[in-house]
């Protein structure tokens, strides 16, 4: 089997973070040249990780697989590489676990190699913030509507609740709890908790908001919805506001 040489790792963080940098090796193996150890890294829940590297096996098209602890399988990142064999893929940690990370190269659709290139901790940082908003986003034949508070009290407890109602599909995803929000910009903000759907059922939710000015404009909202136990992708959502408004109380 060839190998996949992947350089470079780069963990490309958020404003309030620093980036940071780890070379990997040769991941694959074959031609006598032996696998590295798989690299460990830590990052914020609210960081975006962005993984560069170069093949240097002919492959055509990469895939970088991200699952749980327990093997449930949170993204499946595609890169195709260019002439010289570099790619790139972004990827944004759902919530505070630690993520088991692969790499599998193929051409035509034969798979060339797969291996284990490390393991990302997503951690979340301290909370503190006060986000609101609410809106709904326009489709031909329906709306998505949502409306959401998070915020730190000054002794330190989180407040707030998070409802998502999609009428075209009948989903309605509504917070029991928020166990955590983060505002660490004027623009960025997010918040986690536990939600039911359509009335029953115990989830784990993840909110990213963006506060692109006043009144609403061109506000967006990213979440997803996981498995508590297992930390499976059961749903994902991202989308602009076609009217609404996400507001970020800045001090």
């Amino acid at each position: 089997m060839k190998a996949l040489s992947i350089l470079v790792l780069t963990l490309a963080a958020a404003a309030s973070h620093a980036a940071a940098a780890i070379g990997i090796g040769v991941v694959g193996g074959g031609g006598g040249t032996p696998d590295p150890q798989p690299i460990s890294a830590t990052v914020y829940a609210t960081d975006e990780v962005t993984f560069n590297g170069t093949v240097t096996n002919g492959a055509d098209l990469v895939e970088i697989d991200i699952t749980t602890p327990g093997n449930e399988e949170v993204a499946t990142l595609t890169a195709y590489p260019d002439a010289d064999g570099n790619f790139s893929v972004i990827w944004f940690p759902p919530v505070d676990s630690t993520y088991t990370v692969q790499a599998e190269t193929y051409l035509n659709g034969t798979e060339l190699s797969k291996q284990t290139i490390g393991f990302v901790s997503a951690i979340r940082p301290d909370a503190a913030g006060h986000i609101t908003g609410g809106g709904w986003y326009d489709y031909p034949n329906g709306k998505d509507t949502m409306g959401f508070v998070a915020q730190v009290l000054s002794n330190g407890s989180i407040k707030g609740n998070f409802e998502f109602q999609d009428h075209e599909g009948l989903m309605n995803f509504k917070s029991t709890s928020l166990d955590w929000v983060y505002a660490p910009t004027c623009t960025d903000g997010y918040f986690t908790g536990y939600c039911k759907l359509n009335g029953s059922g115990n989830y784990r939710f993840f909110v990213h908001v963006v506060d692109n000015g006043e009144p609403g404009t061109s506000d967006s909202v990213d979440f997803s919805v996981y498995d508590p136990n297992s930390g499976a992708l059961l749903f994902s959502y991202s989308k602009t506001f076609s009217h609404g408004n996400v507001q970020i109380h800045c001090k």
